[in-house]
C-alpha cells in the first residue's frame, strides 16, 4: 500500500478506477490494493455515492418470488427468505457491469464516478462555510456563553 497518497481525498481519477473495477466485478479489497488505500475507504466510497437506481416491486424482497405458494402476501410468511445479493450487498457493492443487471428484479445500486466526484465536491464546500453572523454578533454571543461556562453550565445544554 503506498503511504504518499494515504490521508488524501479520492480524486476523480481515483473514482474512474473505482468505477471500472466495480464494472469488472472486482473485490472492495482489490481496488484498494490499485489505489493503494484500505478496503473500507473504498466500500465506505461505494456505499455512500452509489445510486439506487431500481427498487423491487416486492415488498419485502424475497428469494423465492418465482415460486410462491402465497399470492406474493408476505406479511407472517413461513416461506419468505430475504433476497441477498453477493455482488450489490457485499463486494464491489454496486450492480454496475452485473450480467444480470437487465433482467434482476430487486434492488439495483449503481455507482458513478463522475457524480460521486461532484457530490463530494459539493459536500466539501458545504462543510467548509462559515458561521453567517458578524464579528459583532458573534462577540455578543460569546458574551452570554462564557458566563454561563464559567458558572458549570454545559454547552451542550
Amino acid at each position: 500500500m503506498a503511504k504518499s497518497n494515504k490521508n488524501l481525498h479520492l480524486t476523480l481519477s481515483d473514482r474512474q478506477i473505482i468505477q471500472r473495477g466495480i464494472e469488472n466485478g472486482s473485490t472492495k479489497a482489490s481496488i484498494a490494493e490499485t489505489l493503494g488505500k484500505d478496503k473500507s475507504t473504498i466500500g465506505k466510497e461505494i456505499k455512500a455515492h452509489r445510486k439506487h437506481s431500481h427498487v423491487c416491486s416486492f415488498n419485502p424482497a424475497c428469494a423465492n418470488k418465482d415460486r410462491c405458494k402465497h399470492h406474493h402476501v408476505c406479511k407472517n410468511c413461513a416461506d419468505l427468505v430475504v433476497f441477498k445479493c453477493k455482488r450489490r450487498d457485499r463486494s464491489p457493492g454496486a450492480c454496475n457491469g452485473c450480467p444480470k443487471y437487465q433482467h434482476f428484479r430487486f434492488d439495483k445500486f449503481t455507482y458513478s464516478a463522475d457524480i460521486a466526484n461532484k457530490e463530494h465536491m459539493a459536500e466539501l464546500i458545504r462543510l467548509r462555510e462559515g458561521i453567517n453572523m458578524t464579528y459583532s454578533e458573534l462577540k455578543a454571543l460569546v458574551n452570554i456563553i462564557v458566563p454561563l461556562i464559567k458558572k458549570g453550565y454545559s454547552p451542550s445544554s
